[in-house]
């Protein structure tokens, strides 16, 4: 039990180091991914439907 415990506890904590990675480092807007000549995606602003 003590072993299982420790596995979910670990893997929750790489998960968590794993995200707060991936979201501070990796990702970025799809308006500044995308802008090559072949797709051009400018920034959406704050509300998509016009509202």
């Amino acid at each position: 039990m003590k072993a299982f415990a420790a596995a979910i506890i670990f893997s929750g904590l790489v998960a968590f180091i794993a995200a707060s990675v991936l979201e501070g480092t990796y990702q970025q807007p799809s308006y500044s991914a995308f802008s090559t000549e072949g797709a051009r995606v400018d920034n959406p602003g704050h509300n998509l439907i016009g509202n």
